[in-house]
């Protein structure tokens, strides 16, 4: 019975979804300026016109990230990139995790545009461009 449970346990850590295999950071290091973000229960589009609000994202590529709010740090930590089966779509997508703060979905991240989801039913989508 034991080398059932002890074979059990060790399949579930060799073949669990998330992939934690050192992504390679270089396509989302940089500074990134908050565009928009959409959604929520009433599907709700905030910018910084409507909100007052500029957002500067950085991050490095030494996986510390600063985010800052009109000048003002409002949070700051470490980040890395991993691979998981989205809740949403069901196949396989990257993911920032962030240190002090929930996890991302990374939907688009093209050379001037980085587009992050909630990963949820009623969650956000946030765009953003490279400054």
């Amino acid at each position: 019975m034991k080398n059932l449970i002890f074979a059990i346990f060790a399949f579930l850590a060799v073949f669990s979804c998330r992939s934690e295999d050192d992504t390679d950071v270089s396509p989302v290091v940089g500074e990134w300026e908050w565009v928009s973000s959409i959604g929520g229960v009433g599907n709700t589009t905030e910018t910084p016109a409507s909100s007052g609000k500029t957002i500067i994202m950085k991050l490095d590529s030494d996986k510390k990230y600063t985010i800052t709010t009109n000048g003002t740090v409002t949070n700051e930590g470490t980040f890395s990139l991993y691979k998981n089966v989205s809740n949403l779509e069901h196949y396989e997508r990257v993911y920032i995790d962030f240190s002090n703060a929930p996890d991302k979905m990374i939907v688009n991240n093209e050379e001037k545009t980085l587009i992050l989801s909630d990963d949820v039913n009623d969650g956000y989508t946030y765009t953003y461009k490279k400054k």
